[in-house]
């Protein structure tokens, strides 16, 4: 397969000059939406597990479990907080924690996901006396810039919260790596939607993107409305023709973490594709017949791909 697009993993390996991996840890944070200070229930695609894992164990008590059973002493690893909000009402002791894994043997740095709305000057600090020996990196839930798709998926935000947490976070952190999350195929968006989406990503300091389809969970209130045939969730042919018009509007200076959603089988309602094993395989194929790359909208092919037919 041509490489058609700038991953996250080529991304890594060329800044650390060796494999990286990252360790999804789950917190005992909590939303803004869960706890009733916005709302309740959570947004409307998120399960009971905040899009992470459940266990009582402590971050640093899962990271060290991991490096114990699984690590490869010539391999780095990122610490990776995923769950919830994990910036909100100061994450539930996330400096403790960030103090304990910062100790470990291959962590070369932390990922740490938040709301936009949701971003603590006292843990921002913290990572920024951290960045002076570890990479950071902060994802930041933006999801659509249309407000009024914001309300109905129950997100309690606006999106100059997302443009508003970027500078934000540059501003305490200048060297941190800024990760974008957005969501193709929220109920009642279109393509425009899409685009008006990925100009604000554009328009913003974030360095990477992760993009997702959207999926139903079970137990997530998205499930309810699904069941009651009340959304339409989009085809795999259909994601990828929408997701590689997107890409090529990514200015190829970006890093693309992620191309679609993921899910185990046994959390997953709909659509099955998402578990599909050769999604990758299959948009790659697509890509070249369309002879599109990450910035070809640009008309600038860095990744001098599909030559023959340019």
């Amino acid at each position: 397969m041509d490489r058609f697009y700038r991953t996250y993993s080529g991304f890594l390996r060329e800044k650390f000059k060796k494999e990286i991996s990252k360790i999804s840890i789950a917190t005992h944070a909590t939303c803004p939406n869960r706890d009733g200070t916005l709302s309740y229930g959570g947004c409307i695609y998120c399960s009971e597990s905040g899009s992470g894992r459940v266990t009582d164990d402590s971050p640093a008590e899962q990271v060290a479990d991991y490096l114990n059973r699984r690590s490869n002493q010539s391999k780095g690893y990122i610490a990776y907080f995923q769950s919830y909000s994990n910036m909100y009402k100061e994450g539930a002791g996330i400096k403790q924690e960030l103090k304990k894994i910062a100790l470990m043997k291959s962590i070369v740095g932390f990922s740490v996901a938040t709301r936009p709305d949701c971003i603590d000057c006292g843990i921002m600090d913290y990572l920024k006396s951290l960045s002076e020996t570890h990479f950071i990196q902060i994802e930041l839930g933006l999801e659509t810039a249309n407000e009024k798709t914001l309300e109905s998926i129950n997100r309690k935000m606006k999106s100059s919260d997302y443009l508003d947490a970027c500078r934000e976070v540059k501003k305490r952190i200048p060297g941190c790596h800024i990760v974008c999350h957005v969501i193709i195929g929220l109920p009642g968006e279109s393509m425009k939607d899409f685009e008006a989406t990925l100009a604000l990503f554009n328009e913003s300091s974030a360095e990477g993107i992760k993009f997702h389809h959207l999926y139903v969970p079970k137990k997530a209130p998205l499930e309810k409305l699904f069941r009651e045939g009340k959304i339409e969730l989009m085809a795999e042919d259909d994601y990828i023709e929408n997701l590689l018009a997107l890409l090529a509007r990514v200015p190829s200076d970006r890093v693309i973490h992620r191309m679609k959603s993921s899910s185990s089988s046994m959390d997953l309602v709909a659509p099955l594709w998402t578990l599909n094993p050769y999604f990758r395989e299959k948009l790659s194929k697509r890509a070249g017949e369309l002879k599109i790359f990450q910035g070809s909208f640009y008309g600038d092919n860095a990744f001098n791909c599909w030559k023959k037919a340019l």
